[in-house]
């Protein structure tokens, strides 16, 4: 296995047979030096070592299969969730920066120099394939590491590996996974740096058919506040009330505002040309905010968080995202006590108390997803007014940045057994 300097790794001893992912230790070849192999290779996969005594003989006895070359696997974070935006933006965004640096060529062994297929392990083909702005995404990520002319590698997805004989062994000759937050040593998610963020978002609009955006001036993001809400999920209670504090401001500011429902079917190009007319985003955090990343330089979002809404730094998704583009004021308000939150029923509403270290469980960070928010107007037309003629007259983000707002610690217990 060789890292990548945290970047990426590369297994040039993977092996796939029966649902499981192997690396064949020939322990007359052993090299008592070698870095050990870690078994959680991914966020949702496991890598078993096989000790062989010869592996010559071992590929005598059995059914074998090869793909030379280079494979780029993806483990996609949550399968559960395939229509989700921004969980593809945290696996995505770091393999363009890979593809781009193109650092991995050196290690691999072989001729070829570029990706030869895609392998989305737990990902469905029919998933795959419902939604276009995917295919979008995944053009413009793999496009650094693809031969001039072509638009994608050959891609298998799960189905192709749940089919395969269960006597089979498939080796691989290279296989590169590139670490997204949940594997990179440091946490890191979006860009590896500024300028591949701002080359992604320069080839989304190639993609959407619209010009490049224009280079950061004074006072040249657009003039519209746009409030972004899912169609379904991500509620925010008081929406009318969100609304009107909006027109407030854009009264203010020679702006308008322009409310935006977002489906995740549809098309990319739509998805970006929104963005591009945007100068100011409001959403309450979910997966269409990753549509950030496309506003102009020098635009504006203000990111509403749910109460209780840290697992395993989730809040921080979207931020890492726009400040890996360098060039977009990002700003939240957090729900920070209960009364900001509308559950769906008594049952939910047991986890009102408990504190964001204690809402951890995949129940509990459920709830909190689809309650209702109740935003706090007064508070969030403070904030705009505040920022917004700062960024338009052209401050730096540097300049206008602010501390990322905490989880705030309920008083009080759970209720349960052990709190009383």
């Amino acid at each position: 296995m060789v890292d990548g300097h945290g970047e990426y790794r590369i297994y040039q001893n993977f092996w796939f047979h029966a649902q499981r992912f192997y690396a064949l230790n020939c322990l007359a070849t052993k090299d008592a030096n070698a870095t050990p192999i870690k078994a959680d290779i991914t966020l949702n996969m496991m890598l078993i070592e096989m000790p062989v005594a010869k592996a010559e003989q071992f590929y005598q006895h059995v059914q074998t299969g090869w793909w030379g070359g280079n494979t780029l696997l993806i483990d996609f974070p949550f399968p559960a969730f395939p229509e989700s935006m921004g969980h593809w933006a945290e696996v995505l965004l770091p393999v363009y920066s890979a593809l781009v640096t193109g650092a991995w060529k050196q290690h691999v062994q072989g001729p070829s120099r570029h990706i030869d297929r895609l392998l989305l392990s737990n990902v469905r083909r029919d998933q795959l394939q419902t939604f276009e702005w995917l295919q979008a995404m995944l053009r413009i990520s793999m496009a650094p590491g693809l031969p001039t002319g072509i638009e994608l590698p050959q891609i298998l997805c799960y189905d192709e590996l749940e089919t395969m004989d269960t006597m089979m062994w498939l080796g691989m000759q290279n296989v590169i996974i590139v670490n997204d937050r949940y594997t990179h040593p440091a946490g890191r998610g979006g860009f590896a740096s500024v300028e591949h963020g701002q080359q992604f978002r320069e080839a989304a609009y190639k993609e959407a058919h619209l010009s490049r955006p224009a280079p950061w001036q004074l006072g040249g993001a657009p003039r519209t506040i746009t409030l972004l809400s899912a169609v379904t999920g991500e509620m925010v209670v008081n929406r009318d009330e969100l609304l009107n504090s909006l027109e407030d401001i854009a009264t203010a500011f020679d702006m308008r505002v322009r409310p935006y429902s977002a489906t995740s079917a549809a098309s990319f190009a739509s998805y970006v040309s929104i963005m591009s007319k945007t100068g100011v985003l409001v959403s309450r955090h979910g997966p269409m905010l990753a549509n950030a990343l496309f506003l102009p330089p020098g635009a504006v979002v203000l990111e509403l968080l749910a109460y209780n809404w840290e697992w395993k730094g989730i809040s921080e998704v979207y931020v890492n995202v726009t400040s890996s583009v360098g060039d977009i004021h990002h700003f939240a308000w957090r729900a920070k006590h209960p009364r900001y939150t509308h559950y769906i029923d008594e049952d939910e509403a047991r986890y009102a108390h408990w504190t964001a270290e204690e809402c951890s469980s995949r129940h509990c960070v459920e709830v909190h997803s689809r309650a209702g928010m109740i935003a706090d107007t007064s508070t969030i037309h403070e904030m705009l007014m505040d920022v917004v003629p700062a960024a338009f007259r052209g401050a730096a983000v540097s300049e206008l940045k602010q501390p990322w707002p905490l989880a705030f610690t309920a008083t009080g217990t759970t209720g349960l057994w052990w709190d009383k």
